[in-house]
């Protein structure tokens, strides 16, 4: 194997440039998926900077106690909460936090350039593809765990390849240094220390190579130690509880990820007509036929309800990322198995390659709870090098051999600009997803105002929620006082709302988002999973129809208030809540016989608005009788003095117009201590039937 091959900085100069170019357009992107979570624990560590997760924590509707146990070190948590200690939190500063974190993706590059360069000619191709594979460059615009562990996992790899070989102890310590980043990043980054290890092995590393690679995991084990001490729990005791209702391990989900696994692949790592050009040549492309024909046949029988273009993406994607599973398989099967070299790298490097993609899709398969695009980033590096491996081998043999179609330099430069084409078009798509949330939070606010909100849902959708002041529904659902808005998404991860509240919340709005681009990376509608695969097998998908819809609710405050206020019922029978059919209506209401008098404890520190409805059950009157039904509703002050009253008089008997729902609306001012009283009585015949004070909707007053 030819190694070391000369470094040139203008390489350097480009692949930074590369980065820096493709990232300036979503610098401003809004807080995207689990950035919120990093947020929330970067500000919590302002105030307890060695343990930052240890504070209470509602996610996905279950209240934990602390965060001691999520599934990702601190590292991040510190980086953010940094730039948030120097810059601090509002709207139009997001491009603060991204600008900074384009050095996860600049290490990336260039650790990858070194790696390269002892494997290639041309170590400038692979690793200009890394920061133009559509994957790298959707998941750079984030602030998730995702890139930085991928940055310091080649890092760490470059200084350890490179100190085997020259026996710097400077190199080493700069190996130990990235490895115990990676895994104060991630958990999985642990898996660097048997790859690494199978090369000091076999490479003979020595002493010095050991020392690196029992030194970052002992520090890591020390830390975790000190940890459970503090929780005074085993820490990944919660974690592996978290596992089981996921059903992991079941033959199901190993088939979803195993599918997600191969579309991610198929269409995330290169744009697969490369792919497919480059490794299905095989039988003179017969074998794409039969893979593409076996493809067809499993969409039929594991997705029969896919709309006819999401079978079209499936099938293309599952021969893209097929022919790369199999061409590394050969790989590392001649490697491993046969001791031959496949690719000219020599024995070793081929099986540190084979060692490195296998042992990290195996990871994805039989450990993560599910599928996910941005779990493969760590078997993008040796995939590439194998891939311009076969395209340098390509370009030798085409000396020899009659021109095709395309020849390896038209497929390395279109590999390269199509890849990078189709990247920006998914990041873009990604941008306007990002873009929902932040225009939700302002429509929201115009509805809910001043008053007490409450956001039912997560990623940015809970992060733009919150800076406006709304709360994470709280598990405790006594917590939540009549008159409280919520809001529930149909794509931001919808919690379960629980059925007693759910039966006092009353619809007030729907909001309806619909990006610029069809193109869908995420979607309610459709099958694109590229975040997770709980939404599809497929990456992406194409819609014109609405991203996200979210739905405000408000808590019936005369419903939920109604246990603590003070009654006077005449007929003895005393309200209750329920449902009055008028001419097909039929809101959430109080329900009350004649004669009744309700009052309720109500404080108010702004002008506010009561809006209700009023109506009179039909079996209450008689056709041509003149019985009037009365209703009326009082703002009192704490000494009883009414500060505002509406009142209204039906009769229903005599006249048509008021049969259906009534509508009262009562101007409120402020008043710290105070009362509603709401009065229902008739005059006239007697009346067995019910009042009722329908969809009590309160607002703040503009």
């Amino acid at each position: 194997m030819k190694t070391n091959h000369a470094v040139k900085g203008t390489d350097l100069a480009i692949l930074v440039l590369i980065v820096v170019a493709c990232s300036i357009p979503f610098l401003n992107q809004p807080f995207h998926m689990d950035d919120n979570f990093y947020m929330d624990m970067a500000r919590n560590a302002q105030s307890n900077l060695l343990f930052p997760n240890d504070t209470p924590y509602i996610f996905q509707g279950v209240r934990w106690p602390d965060l001691g146990s999520h599934s990702h070190p601190l590292l991040q948590t510190y980086f953010l909460a940094a730039i948030m200690c120097f810059f601090g939190e509002g709207p139009g500063k997001e491009w603060i936090y991204h600008l900074p974190a384009l050095l996860y993706p600049i290490i990336a590059v260039l650790s990858f350039y070194f790696i390269c360069a002892r494997f290639l000619d041309r170590p400038l191709w692979p690793s200009a593809l890394l920061a133009c594979s559509p994957l790298f460059l959707v998941m750079q615009h984030t602030l998730m765990t995702d890139m930085p562990m991928l940055a310091w996992w080649l890092g760490a790899v470059c200084c350890f390849l490179y100190a085997t070989d020259l026996k710097k102890t400077s190199l080493y310590a700069a190996s130990a240094g990235f490895q115990l980043a990676a895994m104060f990043t991630g958990y999985q980054s642990f898996a660097l220390i048997p790859l690494l290890g199978f090369y000091n092995l076999r490479k003979r590393g020595g002493r010095k190579g050991w020392i690196t690679l029992i030194l970052p995991p002992t520090l890591i084990g020390l830390w975790f130690l000190l940890n459970c001490l503090h929780y005074k729990r085993f820490l990944w005791g919660i974690t592996l509880d978290y596992f089981k209702p996921h059903q992991s391990f079941s033959l199901e989900t190993f088939g979803i990820k195993l599918f997600s696994n191969l579309e991610c692949q198929g269409w995330l790592i290169v744009f697969p007509f490369f792919i497919l050009c480059l490794l299905a040549r095989q039988l003179k492309g017969r074998a794409l036929l039969l893979v593409l024909l076996i493809a067809s046949v499993l969409v039929q029988l594991e997705v029969p309800e896919y709309r006819f273009v999401d079978k079209c993406i499936f099938v293309a994607g599952l021969a893209g990322g097929f022919f790369i599973i199999l061409e590394m398989g050969q790989i590392s099967w001649m490697a491993i198995f046969r001791r031959r070299s496949a690719l000219g790298f020599g024995e070793t490097e081929e099986q540190f390659l084979g060692l490195w993609y296998f042992g990290f899709l195996f990871f994805c398969l039989f450990v993560l709870t599910e599928g996910s695009a941005r779990y493969i980033l760590p078997i993008l590096p040796p995939f590439f090098i194998c891939y311009f491996r076969k395209l340098e081998i390509s370009e030798i043999s085409e000396y020899r051999l009659p021109t095709r179609f395309l020849n390896s330099a038209m497929l390395a430069s279109g590999s390269l600009v199509i890849s990078l084409l189709w990247g920006m078009a998914l990041s873009h798509a990604d941008l306007e997803f990002a873009r929902v949330y932040p225009r939700a939070a302002q429509d929201i606010l115009q509805v809910a105002g001043r008053m007490p909100s409450y956001s039912a849902g997560e990623w940015g959708f809970r992060y733009y929620l919150g800076r406006e002041g709304t709360s994470p529904l709280p598990a405790d659902e006594s917590q939540v006082r009549g008159g409280s808005f919520v809001a529930i998404p149909k794509l931001a991860a919808p919690y379960d709302v629980p059925a007693n509240l759910r039966s006092m919340m009353m619809p007030i709005k729907s909001f309806q988002y619909f990006p610029k681009t069809p193109l869908r990376i995420l979607d309610w509608q459709t099958p694109a999973g590229f975040y997770s695969t709980g939404w599809g097998l497929i990456p992406f998908s194409y819609s014109r129809k609405n991203l996200e819809e979210i739905e405000v609710f408000q808590v019936n405050y005369m419903v939920e208030r109604l246990p603590f206020a003070q009654i006077d019922a005449g007929s003895g029978i005393k309200p209750w809540p329920g449902y009055l059919n008028l001419e097909g209506k039929s809101p959430l209401a109080i329900l009350a016989k004649a004669g009744t008098r309700i009052l309720y404890p109500f404080s108010a520190l702004n002008p506010m608005q009561l809006q209700l409805l009023c109506g009179i059950s039909p079996d209450s009157y008689q056709e041509g009788t003149n019985t009037s039904f009365a209703f009326k509703v009082r703002q009192l002050d704490g000494e009883g003095n009414v500060l505002a009253e509406s009142d209204m008089v039906l009769q229903p008997g005599t006249k048509k117009e008021d049969r259906p729902w009534k509508q009262i609306v009562l101007a409120l001012k402020p008043a710290q201590h105070g009362a509603l009283e709401f009065d229902y009585s008739h005059a006239g015949r007697e009346s067995t039937g019910t009042g009722a004070f329908a969809q009590s909707v309160l607002t703040c007053a503009y």
